[in-house]
């Protein structure tokens, strides 16, 4: 399983002088409609890896885009304009993602709502010209793009946050060893801040392997440096396959977190290895039963019902990403513009998704700053189901690492 965020849509609106909700208002355009935008319509561009080998791991992020532009369509739109969208294959590759990006601009796309892992090229093309983007953000770069507003950040240069060294202790784990077997930047970024979080908690970091491919050779390492804990952003093959090495060497693990590891799907092929592990997420675990996660599933059952069970992370990535370009929908008056649209999202200062997120976030301060609250879910001792950990999320503190 990969590590990556989908890029969603570019979006066409109403030229009519329509009033939005003027209590959520921000921003209020004039002046000629930018491309993408219609007196009844909203385009909106959607790129993410749908081939090459990330591909499995995105195959719901277009339905739960679809879920929720549905779910507000059939209110009506937004200031009675429907969002239609269109969509671009990345492949999995940077040159791919930059290749989607211009396919989605010339197709007069008004954003960008992209999910991947290979964002790089296409952030700062889309920054040149002017295109806004929403998703998940996959880059720390992501941090220096005005255009950029992202619904999880999750790695960044010289940061890191208290939380999941906070959520080991509390667990009783004492030696922590990391492992992230993606070869990349943010692989890298991800395995320092979170090292750094434990030891900030008093955890002793013994070793960070991110190269590692042989769940035996790894899980030897692991054991003979006497770690209890493993933190994991791999594979679900190695990672189970590190933990029943361990276990079959007498050694299992204390605590085991994944952060690829809450998914429905993979509870049938993994669920036996995975009993008792943990995983952590910057959303609310849809085992909480939210009103909002209610819609979200009615949704996904109406307007995307080929994606069975609905709950992988790819679709709620999705349904978030859609969510977040329709409150920046919200802050426009009339004939909005891309200037004019940023404008108004970056004025927000409490978005989470009517509380699908666990993280309140402000666009006006928070750009290039790391989630610092995540919920915990462990996977029952059967095997067949998850369970949150404790009655609310976990939350820590952001600090500078002095990288």
């Amino acid at each position: 399983m990969r590590l990556g965020v989908v890029a969603v849509a570019a979006v066409t609106m109403l030229a009519a002088c329509s009033s939005g909700d003027s209590s959520n208002s921000g921003s209020s355009a004039s002046g000629a409609c930018a491309p993408g935008v219609t007196d009844d319509s909203i385009k909106a561009g959607l790129l993410y890896p749908d081939s090459g080998v990330m591909a499995a791991q995105f195959t719901g992020f277009r339905a739960g885009v679809t879920a929720r532009f549905g779910a507000e369509n059939a209110t009506g739109g937004v200031d009675g304009r429907k969002i239609v969208s269109g969509w671009q294959d990345d492949q999995s590759d940077p040159s791919g993602n930059l290749q989607g990006a211009r396919e989605l601009v010339a197709q007069n796309a008004f954003a960008v709502v992209q999910y991947t892992a290979v964002s790089q090229q296409s952030v700062a093309y889309l920054d040149k010209a002017g295109v806004p983007v929403i998703g998940a953000a996959d880059q720390p770069g992501w941090a220096s793009h005005r255009n950029t507003f992202t619904v999880t950040l999750t790695s960044q240069t010289g940061q890191s946050t208290t939380t999941i060294g906070d959520f080991v202790r509390q667990q009783g784990g004492t030696k922590a060893a990391v492992v992230v077997s993606f070869l990349s930047e943010t692989a890298k970024l991800y395995a320092d801040g979170v090292t750094k979080s434990l030891q900030h908690a008093g955890i002793d970091a013994v070793t960070q392997d991110v190269d590692g491919t042989n769940a035996a050779d790894v899980a030897r390492k692991l054991v003979s440096s006497g770690a209890d804990t493993i933190i994991a952003a791999a594979p679900l093959d190695l990672y189970t396959g590190v933990l029943d090495a361990a276990v079959g060497a007498g050694h299992p693990f204390k605590v085991a977190v994944s952060a690829v590891s809450y998914d429905p799907r993979l509870l049938a092929p993994y669920g036996r290895q995975l009993a008792g592990t943990y995983a952590s997420l910057s959303y609310a675990a849809l085992e909480r039963d939210q009103p909002v996660q209610r819609r979200f599933l009615q949704a996904m059952a109406t307007y995307s019902p080929e994606v069975s069970p609905p709950g992988q992370q790819s679709a709620i990535i999705g349904w978030l990403s859609a969510d977040l370009f329709i409150r920046g929908l919200k802050t426009q008056h009339g004939c909005p513009t891309r200037e004019s649209y940023m404008k108004g999202l970056r004025g927000v200062t409490d978005y989470d998704a009517d509380g699908m997120l666990v993280n309140k976030i402000n666009y006006a301060t928070d750009q290039g700053q790391l989630d610092r609250c995540f919920d915990f879910v462990r996977v029952a001792a059967s095997g067949d189901h998850f369970e949150v950990v404790s009655p609310q999320p976990l939350c820590g503190q952001r600090f500078d690492t002095g990288q």
